[in-house]
């Protein structure tokens, strides 16, 4: 059976704004990177299970750059999504599926076991804030041109989105004891998607 989800996710990190990752470079503005993407899946199936509506963060914490791998990651799901759709997401967002994340997995080898964590999404006009209680924060303001229209970067080399809006992630952080601590350096993305594998 095939899978498919749609919606947004926000992911700020450790580096300054215009990440080096996003460009292709194998080295962090700290030597080392980390950060944290939140996914509000406004509708999915995977494998004949509805997915819609699930809320889902992942955290991950390079020694070197992102595209350096050698990675540590884990998810967090809130409460509201139930056992069954949270195995069906750890299939597809580990890159046991195929699709998108199958070409970032090689990147984290190393996936701790998944944990609950209530999650909040407040979307205002200027910026969306998440939460992910007792593990951290995310900040993310779109960056904008001169007209007002959201700064986009199309194709980057971390090719698994063809289009991002990028943005500023100042005030965004992340502790959970089994990896790295982290605040943002500035940068942040954010898309909306639509996947399948």
């Amino acid at each position: 059976m095939a899978w498919r989800i749609t919606g947004t996710y926000w992911s700020p990190c450790s580096c300054k704004v215009g990440c080096p990752c996003t460009l292709g470079e194998m080295e962090a503005d700290q030597g080392w990177c980390s950060g944290a993407l939140a996914f509000e899946i406004t509708s999915g199936n995977v494998d004949g299970i509805d997915v819609g509506g699930s809320k889902v963060a992942m955290a991950v914490d390079w020694p070197g750059g992102m595209l350096s791998g050698d990675g540590t990651g884990r998810l967090y799901f809130d409460p509201s999504v139930s056992p069954q759709r949270r195995v069906a997401l750890e299939a597809v967002l580990t890159g046991q599926r195929g699709g998108v994340f199958e070409a970032i997995a090689p990147l984290i080898p190393k996936i701790l076991p998944s944990k609950e964590a209530p999650i909040t999404i407040e979307k205002g006009a200027e910026e969306t804030r998440i939460g992910v209680r007792n593990f951290g924060e995310l900040v993310v303001k779109p960056l904008r041109g001169p007209t007002g229209a959201v700064t986009k970067l199309l194709n980057g080399a971390a090719a698994w989105r063809e289009e991002i809006i990028l943005a500023k992630g100042t005030g965004s952080r992340w502790h959970d004891t089994e990896m790295r601590a982290w605040e943002s350096g500035g940068h942040a993305e954010q898309t909306d998607f639509d996947w399948s594998g």
